[in-house]
């Protein structure tokens, strides 16, 4: 999980700017402002003290893929300064695509981000979703897709992770879109959407090739596609879904 924390912080960071697209495009300073500090303290007070305490709970699922002889202090550190410095550049990065390309482009972008992120899940279940441990990974104990889902390590690190993360994120998010007229708000949500959508499309048509053509690993059968949808589409919902929630200038009036 620790090789796709860029991306998942980028697309964060980037909705985050996105749902404040506008106010934050009349900034001026870059840094100096209540955007920024808020999504540092947000980042620091929340997001990445919950994915410590995941990561010291759960280091074999964290780490499968790398290393098991360091100590969970030295992972920490690595994992705290990795969130850190990716949610500094995601947020210089935002600004400037937002200013030189428009709040259209940043959306499309952190939805792209949201996309590689929660489809890998469910693309590369086996792995990714792994709820067993380092010695049963390497030895290739198999897991379901649906283990994961009756785990610890899913009420740990989704469940347990939103109870804590959600409410600062959906906040700023909801805050920071309110004001705008309801055109305005459906616009965003029909954008968003409808990028759900495309790259839902754009995945299955892929992966129905690949299929086609005998280009993929030799276990991978059309379930894997299923999961990969589910995977995609469901974290879309509740990620769009409370933006309906957004106070329009109408209804504030």
């Amino acid at each position: 999980m620790l090789i796709l924390e860029p991306v998942w912080v980028f697309a964060t960071v980037g909705f985050c700017i996105a749902c404040a697209r506008r106010q934050i495009s009349q900034e001026t300073d870059v840094w100096g402002n209540r955007y920024f500090s808020a999504i540092l303290v947000m980042m620091a007070a929340v997001f990445v003290p919950v994915e410590n305490w995941i990561l010291h709970k759960h280091t074999d699922w964290e780490t499968t893929f790398m290393f098991r002889e360091s100590s969970d202090s030295t992972l920490i550190a690595m994992a705290t300064l990795l969130h850190i410095l990716v949610a500094l550049m995601s947020y210089r990065l935002s600004m400037h695509i937002l200013h030189t390309y428009g709040d259209v482009v940043l959306t499309k972008m952190s939805m792209w981000a949201f996309t590689i992120f929660f489809s890998s899940q469910g693309m590369f279940y086996d792995s990714l979703m792994y709820p067993g441990t380092y010695d049963e990974y390497h030895s290739g104990v198999r897991k379901s897709f649906w283990s994961f889902f009756v785990s610890e390590t899913f009420r740990d690190t989704y469940i347990v992770f939103f109870i804590y993360f959600g409410p600062a994120f959906y906040y700023l998010c909801i805050s920071w879109n309110s004001g705008c007229t309801k055109e305005e708000l459906s616009s965003f949500i029909k954008l968003l959407t409808d990028e759900v959508r495309f790259h839902v499309i754009i995945i299955s048509v892929i992966y129905l090739a690949l299929y086609i053509l005998g280009s993929l690993p030799t276990d991978w059968g059309l379930w894997r596609l299923i999961y990969t949808a589910l995977s995609h589409v469901v974290p879309h919902f509740l990620l769009i879904a409370p933006l309906r929630f957004c106070p329009t200038k109408e209804h504030c009036q």
